[in-house]
C-alpha cells in the first residue's frame, strides 16, 4: 500500500478570528497570508501537490450585497455572542477591492483555477459546533448556506473541516446527506480532544506548543485501510499543524520541521498517511521564512515519493482511495 501525504488548509480571512482580532491587530496577517496564497499555489502547481481548501463561505463573495442575499435564516445563537460573526456585518465593505479581509472571491477562483485542489468547507460562517447555545438545526442551516453558495460556483463539495476542529459526531449525518462523504478528524491523544473554547486549560495549550517541536504525543500516522466511518463520512484525522514562525523561538524553528520530516519518514515507511495542516493567514507576518519551510517540507515529500513511493491526495482522492482498497478486500 502506498504512503500518502495530505495538507489541508482553513481558509477563513477575518472570518476566522474575529472573535478576539480585529483588523487593527491582525490585519497585517490576513493581508499577508493573501500573498501568500498565491505563492503557496504556485509551488503546489510546480510540484503537483494535491491540496484541500476548507474554505469559510462568508468569503467566497466578491461583494456585500451577494453575501447578504445568500445568509441562512437561522443563525446560531451562542451563549458568548463574541462567537458569531454575523454580529460584525455592518462593518463589512461593499466589495472584495474595497475590503479584503471579508472577501476571498479572487483568490478562491486562483484556487480552482490550479490543477490538484479541492474546495472544501469550512462551514459558511466559520460555525463552532460545540459552543453553549448553537444547535444542530442551526448548524443544518449553515450548511445548507455553505452547499448553496458552492452550487452557484458549480462546485460540489464532498469534504469539511470544522474550526476550532470542534466536530460534532451528532451532526454528522445531516452532511452524509448533503453529500460530504469525509472530515478531518483530531489526533488520536488527550492533547487534542475536541472541546469547547471555554473548556480549554493553559496546561494543554502548553503542551500542544511542546508537542509541535519535541515527538510528546506521537507521530499520528495511519493506515488508510484503518480509517474510520463515522455517521457515513470518513475520519481522516490530522498528523500536525505547521505552526507559524516564531520571531522570539526562532532557534526552536529548524525543530519543528524535523518534527514534520521525522513523522513523514515514518509514514513513508511504514505505508501510511501523514495530514499536514494550517491557516494561510499563518504566513501573514512571516511569509519568506515560512514559504521557505513549506519549501522545505515539499521538497522532502518529493524524495519520499522517489524514495518509497508517496503520493500527494487531497481529502477526496484519500476518500476515493480508501474505497478502492476495501472493494479490493471483498
Amino acid at each position: 500500500m502506498k504512503p500518502v501525504f495530505t495538507i489541508s488548509l482553513d481558509f477563513e480571512l477575518l472570518w476566522g478570528v474575529k472573535d478576539h482580532r480585529s483588523i487593527e491587530s491582525y490585519g497585517d496577517a490576513i493581508l499577508g497570508g493573501r500573498e501568500a496564497v498565491k505563492n503557496m499555489l504556485a509551488l503546489f502547481k510546480k510540484e503537483d501537490i494535491h491540496v484541500t481548501w476548507a474554505t469559510v463561505g462568508m468569503l467566497m463573495f466578491d461583494n456585500k450585497e451577494a453575501l447578504l442575499k445568500n445568509l441562512p435564516k437561522k443563525k446560531p445563537q451562542y451563549k458568548h455572542s463574541a462567537l458569531s460573526n454575523y454580529k460584525d456585518l455592518d462593518e463589512v465593505g461593499s466589495s472584495e477591492k474595497e475590503d479584503p479581509y471579508h472577501f476571498g472571491k479572487t483568490l478562491l477562483d486562483e484556487i480552482l483555477r490550479t490543477p490538484f485542489q479541492e474546495l472544501a468547507s469550512h462551514t459558511f460562517s466559520h460555525y463552532y459546533c460545540l459552543e453553549e447555545g448553537q444547535s444542530k438545526e442551526e448548524f443544518e442551516q449553515d450548511n445548507t448556506a455553505f452547499v448553496e453558495r458552492c452550487r452557484q460556483l458549480s462546485i460540489e463539495p464532498v469534504s469539511i473541516v470544522f474550526p476550532r476542529n470542534q466536530y460534532n459526531t451528532a451532526y454528522l449525518d445531516s452532511l452524509k446527506t448533503s453529500g460530504f462523504s469525509s472530515f478531518r478528524g483530531n489526533e488520536a491523544h488527550a492533547l487534542y480532544t475536541a472541546r469547547a473554547r471555554n473548556k480549554e486549560t493553559l496546561w494543554r495549550r502548553i503542551a500542544r506548543l511542546a508537542d509541535g517541536y519535541f515527538n510528546v504525543s506521537g507521530h499520528h500516522t495511519y493506515r488508510i485501510m484503518d480509517l474510520q466511518k463515522e455517521q457515513g463520512l470518513l475520519n481522516i484525522p490530522a498528523s500536525r499543524f505547521l505552526r507559524p514562525y516564531h520571531a522570539k523561538l526562532s532557534f526552536m524553528e529548524p525543530l519543528k520541521i524535523k518534527r514534520i520530516k521525522e513523522s513523514m519518514k515514518h509514514a513513508a515507511i511504514k505505508g501510511e498517511l501523514y495530514h499536514l495542516w494550517w491557516h494561510p493567514h499563518n504566513f501573514g507576518r512571516h511569509p519568506q521564512q515560512m514559504m521557505e519551510q513549506l519549501t522545505e517540507i515539499i521538497s522532502y515529500y518529493k524524495y519520499l515519493q522517489q524514495e518509497f513511493g508517496m503520493l500527494s491526495m487531497t481529502m477526496k482522492e484519500i476518500t476515493d482511495y480508501h474505497h478502492q482498497i476495501k472493494s479490493d478486500e471483498k
